[in-house]
């Protein structure tokens, strides 16, 4: 084969080839949408620690419900040295949210604290309750 006619074959090639789209970057597992309301900034409105039936029930409520991302729920039994005992994800509800926990009541005095931990990584400490 002479190198004229390959010279040819592949400009037949180049010029029969379908046209491309340039590639498209795509990033998984997220949106490219943008909400159409700006997130409320979240707090808490109200916290409460019950003994029912020998458990321990947590409450509390919140604004700005879907802009947390979750919650960190911590004890101590000195008021003083806080452990993580829970964590609860947040809902995608609008405006204000309920959240409850519950755990077996020790039968010595317990206090918690809510770490609330936004979508935009903001973290907003509870007060701190107090059981038995």
């Amino acid at each position: 084969m002479s190198i004229q006619f390959l010279a040819s074959i592949a400009l037949f090639l180049q010029l029969s080839a379908p046209a491309q789209d340039p590639p498209v970057e795509a990033i998984p597992f997220t949106s490219q949408s943008t909400p159409a309301v700006a997130a409320a900034h979240p707090s808490f409105m109200e916290m409460k620690a019950v003994i029912i039936h020998q458990k321990i029930q947590l409450n509390w409520k919140v604004e700005g419900n879907q802009a947390i991302n979750f919650f960190e729920i911590e004890k101590s039994t000195d008021g003083k040295n806080f452990k993580l005992a829970a964590l609860v994800f947040g809902t995608d509800n609008p405006e204000a949210g309920s959240y409850l926990f519950y755990e077996k009541a020790p039968g010595k005095k317990i206090t918690y604290r809510i770490r609330l931990i936004s979508k935009d990584k903001q973290v907003i400490l509870s007060e701190r309750v107090t059981t038995g």
